[in-house]
């Protein structure tokens, strides 16, 4: 009998010991984002594509001071590409892998929501119902 008590209250000290924390992170922290991010590839009306041509390419840059740009690219190709427009800000973290970003000279732009993949190395982000575009870290 003292057996079975000893092993039941092993148990509940087990179940109650371990908590969901102990899973790790599920999302990030603005210490996570900064760095420069290049678009690795998309699902558009759940087709992948995964060779970004220059008119396709877009690349983040996010610092730890607050300031992050932007840039687009121009090109048929996927090599050689131009610089197509850049736009720089600031960026502030409002919680839940949610990004807020005020370009300069502007009101407070669009939300960044992301997801973190790949141990912080990739981030995906729903930029429409029918698009989702994954970066990584260069």
């Amino acid at each position: 009998m003292k057996k079975i008590i000893l092993l039941s209250v092993s148990i509940l000290v087990l179940i109650f010991a371990c908590s969901k924390d102990d899973d790790g992170p599920v999302g990030g922290s603005s210490a996570d984002l900064i760095g420069t991010w290049s678009l690795d590839y998309y699902i558009e009306n759940g087709t992948l594509t995964e060779e970004i041509i220059c008119d396709e390419l877009v690349e983040y840059v996010f610092s730890s001071n607050g300031s992050y740009k932007v840039t687009t690219f121009s090109g048929t190709t996927t090599t050689n590409c131009a610089t197509a427009v850049q736009i720089n800000g600031t960026w502030k973290d409002t919680g839940s892998n949610d990004y807020l970003l005020t370009p300069n000279g502007g009101t407070a732009g669009p939300t960044l929501s992301i997801t973190f993949q790949d141990n912080f190395k990739k981030f995906s982000s729903e930029v429409s119902a029918s698009r989702t575009e994954v970066y990584s870290k260069k």
